[in-house]
């Protein structure tokens, strides 16, 4: 048996799948991502809790993480973690597409339905700031949020609730005046982080009681090579 430990921002795409064997989940929230520190103390915590019985390995749902990886201690048995520094290329399915994605518009503002259903996106925060202090500062707060990008690109994973999170994610684009693009993604990566195998160009294994060190992500901005289809 496995135990995935990943965050919120994916619990949809990862239930959905059908692994070989079985596994057990635990989903941190994806609103600590914005405080590393918080995130890297609770899945510190999480690796303290009793691993149940027959677990062969822990795989991570995370990328580094703005360094929250960085650090932790593997337990009695192996960790497997993608290599990525955020989640985007995995749930985009590759980081040849992220990288094409990147080469197309370097100040995208990457969307998945999971995303937009965080304690506090940028929607949620729109909303706030409008009934505390009214449309005006609102939109003044949100578009400075969004300054440095030039298009939101909004990647279709087969959520459940796509279509409601597509349409805010239009909403969105049209309160920061930036044009929103749709892309399909590919379930390949996840599937091999539940099922294997779990290579090197993707994945990086951090054996029992060793230490995972922020250098073994030092490649994994470059593309990975393409997945040849039959």
């Amino acid at each position: 048996m496995l135990l995935i430990i990943a965050c919120d921002v994916m619990r949809e795409e990862l239930l959905k799948l059908k692994p070989a064997s079985p596994l057990q989940f635990r989903f941190i929230s994806m609103g600590l991502h914005r405080w590393p520190e918080r995130l890297k103390d609770e899945l510190v915590r999480v690796l303290a809790e009793e691993i149940p019985e027959g677990t062969s390995a822990i795989v991570f749902g995370f990328g580094l993480c703005g360094g929250a990886l960085s650090g932790l201690k593997a337990p009695g048995i192996p960790l497997v973690i993608p290599k990525v520094h955020d989640c985007i290329p995995l749930l985009i399915g590759s980081r040849v597409e992220y990288s094409r994605e990147l080469e197309r518009e370097k100040g995208t503002y990457f969307l998945t339905g999971g995303w937009l259903e965080g304690e506090r996106t940028l929607l949620t925060e729109y909303h706030r700031v409008r009934n505390r202090h009214g449309e005006t500062k609102a939109r003044k707060v949100i578009a400075t949020m969004l300054d440095s990008y030039h298009r939101i690109l909004f990647v279709t994973t087969g959520h459940p609730r796509q279509k409601e999170r597509l349409a805010e994610a239009r909403e969105l684009s049209l309160l920061v005046e930036l044009p929103l693009e749709i892309r399909s993604s590919s379930s390949l990566w996840l599937e091999q982080l539940i099922d294997g195998p779990w290579q090197s160009d993707n994945f990086i294994v951090v054996e029992p009681h060793r230490t995972i060190s922020e250098a073994l992500f030092s490649n994994a901005d470059l593309p990975s090579p393409p997945v040849l289809q039959a």
